[in-house]
């Protein structure tokens, strides 16, 4: 049965369908090395260039922020958790939404290392009721969605989100540049 999502990397956004090998979409992209995206519609969030539509193979350690809908799995594997407010700095998105840490178990919110506060859980860290900011040459561009998984590995900050900050496109100055690909030079010395 096919999925349909939108993934972010650090400079594309990727909407598209990829086949569901899993009861949960989460639970397979944590599982394998790479997804095929069909008819695939890509758009480049460093500039405002026409979309392009392809089939495209996307290696899943360089997914930044996937947005996900539909069922979440099978209801058996769910577990007790307490939900929590955070706001993520990931490459040159903020996300914001609800983090939820099983019941019982102690929380390290007080820290904004990412390593410290997502230790132990799988490399894409699912957050709920939640949106990604991001800019799209002038403009803050916001998308809401039920779930959006957070590439933990590539986070350089994380905090509670207590409300004060109305608009994520304020956070977006802390973000680390980064720097297209296609304008990389070449060093190789080939001609």
């Amino acid at each position: 049965m096919p999925a349909e999502l939108i993934i972010f990397t650090a400079d594309c956004r990727v909407s598209g369908t990829v086949p569901l090998a899993d009861d949960r979409l989460s639970d397979m992209l944590n599982s394998v090395p790479r997804i095929v995206v069909r008819g695939a519609e890509l758009m480049d969030v460093l500039a405002d260039a026409p979309t392009e539509h392809a089939d495209v193979t996307i290696a899943t350690a360089s997914i930044v922020a996937v947005l996900v809908g539909g069922r979440r799995g099978v209801e058996t594997r769910r577990r007790r958790t307490n939900a929590h407010r955070v706001k993520i700095g990931i490459v040159r998105y903020v996300v914001s939404g609800s983090l939820h840490i099983p019941a019982g178990r102690a929380s390290n919110l007080e820290s904004r290392d990412p390593a410290v506060v997502l230790a132990g859980r799988d490399v894409l860290v699912p957050l709920t009721g939640a949106t990604i900011t991001y800019d799209r040459g002038p403009d803050s561009i916001t998308e809401s969605f039920d779930t959006i998984l957070v590439n933990r590995s590539l986070a350089t900050w994380i905090e509670s989100d207590d409300g004060s900050i109305v608009n994520d496109g304020d956070l977006l100055s802390e973000r680390p540049k980064v720097y297209h690909a296609a304008m990389a030079k070449d060093f190789t010395g080939a001609t």
